[in-house]
């Protein structure tokens, strides 16, 4: 397990996938989907949580990103992860990110029980690539 934390600025979106593709890049994994999707969630934590964000990569037995941030967790955000938007308007400036995290990620949800992170965890699982 490998994690960073980064301020709540859109600069750490850059420095998220970087540390993604340096903890990645040596593993049966579609880097392209991790990057996509780690730049979903860590988006969401610099526009609508605004508190700094633990970013952290597993990598056994599955591919698992984590994004804690410092929010706890809304009803509404509750009701997106567990039925995200498939049908965003056009002209919508946001809305798909949760949607894209749902459709590409293996495994996707929110944890947020009392603990020792006073916020709230957004994660992805990707599968390996099986060797041919």
């Amino acid at each position: 397990m490998e994690s960073i934390t980064l301020p709540p600025e859109p600069s750490s979106v850059a420095l998220a996938r970087r540390f993604v593709r340096t903890h990645l890049d040596a593993h049966d994994v579609d880097l392209d989907v991790a990057l996509l999707l780690t730049t979903e969630l860590v988006t969401n934590v610099v526009r609508h949580a605004r508190t700094s964000l633990d970013l952290v990569v597993k990598v056994e037995p599955t591919i698992r990103v984590e994004v804690h941030d410092g929010e706890a967790a809304t009803e509404a955000l509750r009701d997106l992860i567990a039925r995200p938007p498939t049908n965003v308007a056009i002209s919508s400036a946001g809305g798909r990110g949760l949607g894209l995290v749902s459709a590409i990620a293996n495994r996707f949800g929110l944890g947020d029980e009392p603990g020792s992170w006073n916020g709230k965890i957004v994660w992805f699982e990707l599968d390996r690539r099986s060797k041919q």
